[in-house]
């Protein structure tokens, strides 16, 4: 039995862009090691986090990793479930309070606690 391989979200993420200088070598592991790479929440979260800083589509992006990676400690059906949030989210106009100001790249108005 091969041996699990964690994958953190920047071979996911050659993977999946149209270019990426790490794309050659990521698909050569990925057929290598297909049967055995498992991903964190944490990374999935990061990748989420990306997905909606660089407009790339997260749900496409969800499914893409769900199909080439384990998942652990929860279901992926959470992160689809998530992702339903997000794009309401974002489609709304919507306030945050927070001190975060990283929330106004995103296009929320920020209700900033600091003031």
């Amino acid at each position: 039995m091969p041996s699990k391989k964690y994958a953190d979200s920047d071979f996911f993420l050659a993977l999946l862009k149209d270019s990426d200088w790490l794309k050659e070598k990521a698909k050569k592991i990925y057929e290598k090691n297909k049967d055995s790479i498992y991903v964190s929440p944490f990374t999935v979260v990061e990748l989420m986090v990306v997905c909606v800083r660089e407009d790339i589509p997260l749900k496409k992006t969800l499914f893409q990793i769900s199909r080439i990676a384990e998942l652990t400690f929860v279901k992926w059906s959470l992160f689809f479930n998530a992702a339903e949030y997000v794009e309401l989210a974002s489609s709304e106009e919507s306030e945050i309070i927070s001190s975060d100001k990283v929330y106004e790249k995103f296009g929320f108005k920020v209700i900033d606690l600091k003031k």
